[in-house]
């Protein structure tokens, strides 16, 4: 087991410093990376026949907090493009929070932590085996610039190390 304090006792969080990509998970597609496979944390594929902008999407269900109302959702698979699809037309306010689940077993996917918005950033995964360094993120604040954009988790891990001084 590696270590869990730096040397000032701060929580050490180890990031590489460049990304490793599985590459049959994604793929480069004018230039951008594309995810090919996703899994919720209990293994079920989180990939959509729906596509947008040419690729298969990322299915979830998006509910309030108080689960009174959901929606399907379709996101796209491209790594940093914000395109979403409403399949159920389902209205959420701008800024609201929603849980996100996986529609296969229902469950809420994990958080990895909080945006800078204070929404939980959820965390999906490019295997089975739930490697979180082969993951992806996303904020669940509708509106936030972090909503429905999936990011590297090495990325948003950066992201918090440097905003909280680890």
């Amino acid at each position: 087991m590696g270590k869990m304090f730096n040397k000032n006792g701060t929580l050490y969080i180890p990031i590489s410093e460049s990304l490793r990509l599985p590459k049959d998970k994604v793929i480069e597609a004018e230039g951008k990376a594309v995810i090919t496979q996703a899994y919720c944390q209990h293994g079920h594929s989180l990939m959509s026949d729906i596509k947008i902008n040419d690729q298969h999407g990322l299915n979830f269900i998006y509910t309030d907090q108080e689960s009174k109302k959901e929606a399907a959702i379709v996101i796209s698979a491209v790594v940093g493009d914000r395109t979403k699809v409403n399949l159920d037309k389902t209205v959420f306010d701008k800024n609201e929070i929603v849980k996100i689940l996986c529609p296969a077993c229902r469950n809420e996917l994990p958080v990895l932590f909080l945006c800078e918005c204070g929404a939980p950033i959820y965390l999906i995964y490019l295997d089975k085996r739930t490697n979180p360094r082969h993951a992806q993120s996303f904020c669940s604040r509708i509106g936030c610039t972090k909503a429905s954009r999936l990011r590297f988790s090495q990325e948003a891990l950066t992201e918090f190390k440097d905003r909280y001084s680890f």
